[in-house]
């Protein structure tokens, strides 16, 4: 890979670290001129730092990092992400429950729900389904993890509900798993596909004599990845309720700190 391509999670780092300067600076009331001349940096180079553009000298830093397996913390003292815990990506397969336990669980947590195939759609101005049959699967992959990467950029707390196939893409499912904490919603084959018939979408069925063979391929093929989660909810054989309460122990478990401690994160960066 050539040092200018980044990749999306080294795009997502970019936003966040811009976010911090950009916040430090309206907290010093500073203009970004006064910024310049105070710290002897170009006017041009704060905008594109503010950005999420900023000198690729700080990526080359953090590779090393990585190649060396060690913390950022350990060679620049700093933290670089202290946002994981407050962010909730649900993973799983159609069906599993990740709108309708997400959307509930936002409103608990009293933070933003995003599914991630609408905001696809919005970014693309068309639906996942001309998406695939007009560009094909690399424009969605494309826009996917673009997508998500912008998405982590502007939300601190966040409840995501993710596409079924997302684990399949190892640089999208690393940075999801990097930036978010995650929980797989994992269903019995049969209530994958009762699910999804009962929201009015029979096109698992159509023209499909073998449906529920296919779907338990998939889940077979995809249950390693699927569990590389943080926490695992089944949500088989109970009601909606049930599940949620259960979906809510497990990120209280992650937080480490109760649900009242998901929205605050001490940033040493600033």
């Amino acid at each position: 890979m050539g040092l200018s391509a980044k990749t999306p999670d080294e795009i997502a780092f970019l936003g966040q670290l811009g976010l911090r300067v950009r916040r430090a600076r309206a907290r010093a009331g500073l203009t970004r001129r006064t910024l310049a001349q105070r710290s002897g940096v170009s006017e041009r180079y704060l905008a594109q730092l503010e950005s999420g553009d900023g000198n690729i000298s700080i990526l080359l830093i953090r590779r090393v990092a990585a190649a060396l397996g060690v913390d950022l913390i350990e060679l620049t003292s700093e933290r670089v992400d202290l946002g994981r815990r407050a962010r909730i990506a649900l993973i799983g397969l159609r069906g599993a429950g990740k709108s309708t336990l997400g959307a509930r669980l936002a409103e608990q947590l009293q933070a933003p729900f995003i599914e991630l195939d609408a905001e696809i759609e919005r970014e693309l101005g068309i639906t996942l389904d001309n998406v695939f049959s007009v560009y094909g699967q690399d424009t969605y992959r494309d826009a996917e993890r673009r997508v998500l990467a912008r998405l982590l950029n502007e939300h601190e707390r966040c409840v995501i509900a993710t596409g079924g196939s997302l684990v399949v893409e190892p640089q999208t499912y690393q940075l999801l798993r990097s930036r978010c904490l995650t929980v797989w919603l994992r269903a019995e084959p049969e209530d994958h596909m009762n699910r999804v018939v009962a929201q009015g979408d029979l096109r698992p069925l159509r023209g499909r004599e073998h449906a529920m063979v296919e779907l338990r391929t998939i889940l077979s093929q995809r249950e390693r990845l699927y569990s590389l989660a943080d926490r695992t909810v089944a949500t088989s054989g109970l009601a909606e309720r049930d599940s949620l309460a259960q979906l809510l122990a497990a990120v209280q478990d992650l937080s480490g700190a109760g649900l009242s401690g998901l929205p605050g994160d001490t940033d040493p960066l600033l």
